[in-house]
């Protein structure tokens, strides 16, 4: 069977994949997740597959349907977003007309609100709610609804196991220099799932519905060693919390340092557990940036969303990296409800003072599936993109400029400091750090 993989085209960068859809705030892009796992899934079963992606290629309407109607499929399985959602619909609308195949969607709308789906594509048979499942392939093969699926009647099928398994991704259908990170110099990097979900639940995110399970390490190392054989050196460990278990995490750290592969990479973890003994392993096995959702220096406030740790967790995570060589992204929230203007100036000033190497400042949203988005729905309120304004109106105690403004000040006294600009320095003896450096630069402008 020949199926397309389609990523849509957007004005903008915009991320769809992994139950969590926004915009990039400075330009870099990342692969389509829940696509690319299910690139390895496809294969594995025999199928031959595509995987089109609109945003990377810049390729618009006309150009996308085009190119997936050569393919001449006999199934579309695509992304649709909560931040692009209208544009979304009517590039599916227009592609349903044209190309006669049945359509298998996720994203995070799909999976948390599958009615509206289903309400505006007819030809859409299914919504995938866990994408590394194999049930989209059971779907197209014996018309079964099996896990990981929910039908147009709404038959939902539960996922069950403590792990999940899948052959290596199609990184080979990818344009390689299309993607890229802060945290890679401009360098071609692959992306790799070895943990799907999370064990953790926050108020602001909807991860932790998803459930958590694990990969099986030695699927994990294999899919390593094929992108290093694709002549990939940099690696985008693309858990939403990769030590969620940490025995199993520390295993993997572990198995990759004595594979010896010869690629950096970057992940995110979480706080706890996080300890010297793991960031000396992830270091050995090539860890070079790790990131921590922070959210805000208030101990109360980060306990009522879900995340009860004292900030000296966060001094003595960061501790621990540097002392392996790890630099330390820190990623915060801005307006979350309860959080006042002098809130939002004091969690950019605790980022200052953990001396994190990056920091991301993004706005709280209502993203479907979390218990923002119950209230703003109750409220008649939309949902808003992180990387932009954050919520439409109504939910955040800051008005919508002063946060705007609050977070350029943020952004600008973090980054004006020595171990920011020092984080940047090695990637600069490579001509493709300039050139990162520059549309990096040029992305950022445009958010100010």
């Amino acid at each position: 069977m020949r199926i397309a993989l389609v990523n849509p085209p957007a004005p903008r960068i915009v991320f769809r994949d992994g139950y969590c859809s926004s915009s990039s705030k400075s330009g870099y892009l990342w692969h389509p997740l829940d696509l690319l796992v299910q690139s390895g899934i496809l294969t594995g079963r025999g199928h031959q597959v595509i995987l089109v992606d609109a945003v990377a290629s810049s390729l618009n309407e006309e150009a996308t349907i085009n190119r997936v109607s050569a393919f001449r499929p006999h199934a579309i399985i695509g992304l649709a977003g909560d931040v692009s959602w209208t544009g979304d619909i009517h590039f599916w609308q227009s592609a349903g007309k044209r190309i006669d195949a049945p359509l298998i969607l996720s994203g995070d709308v799909p999976r948390h609100e599958p009615n509206r789906a289903f309400q505006e594509l007819p030809n859409l048979v299914g919504v995938m709610t866990d994408f590394s499942t194999e049930g989209a392939a059971l779907l197209l093969e014996n018309n079964d609804i099996s896990e990981g699926m929910v039908a147009r009647d709404g038959i939902k099928a539960p996922v069950s196991g403590r792990y999940w398994s899948s052959g290596p991704a199609r990184h080979d259908l990818l344009d390689r220099q299309a993607y890229r990170l802060p945290f890679h110099g401009g360098l071609a990097f692959a992306s790799v799932l070895s943990s799907y979900g999370c064990p953790f639940s926050c108020t602001f995110c909807n991860t932790g519905t998803l459930g958590y399970r694990l990969r099986k390490i030695d699927e994990v190392i294999d899919e390593l060693r094929m992108i290093r054989n694709l002549g990939y050196r940099r690696v985008y460990l693309r858990d939403a919390t990769a030590n969620g278990h940490r025995k199993s995490f520390l295993e993997l750290c572990q198995t990759w340092a004595k594979a010896d592969l010869g690629v950096q990479w970057n992940v995110f973890c979480t706080f706890r557990p996080f300890d010297a003994e793991l960031a000396q392993a992830m270091s050995s096995a090539g860890c070079r940036v790790v990131q921590f959702g922070i959210e805000t220096d208030s101990e109360s406030l980060r306990a009522t969303t879900g995340k009860a740790f004292e900030n000296e967790a966060a001094y003595a995570a960061v501790k621990y990296a540097h002392e392996a060589g790890i630099k330390v992204c820190g990623h915060f929230v801005l307006g979350l409800p309860g959080q006042g203007a002098d809130d939002v100036a004091a969690s950019a000033a605790f980022a200052r003072k953990l001396d994190l190497d990056y920091a991301s400042f993004n706005l709280a949203a209502a993203r479907p599936g979390t218990e923002l988005r119950t209230k703003a729905d109750s409220l008649g309120l939309g949902g808003g993109d992180a990387s932009t304004t954050g919520f439409v109106a109504g939910l955040a105690d800051v008005p919508t400029e002063q946060l705007l403004r609050l977070r350029r000040e943020a952004i600008l006294r973090f980054y004006l400091r020595p171990r920011p600009l020092r984080a940047v320095l090695p990637d600069l003896r490579k001509r493709e750090g300039w050139t990162h450096l520059h549309q990096t630069a040029r992305a950022l402008l445009r958010t100010f």
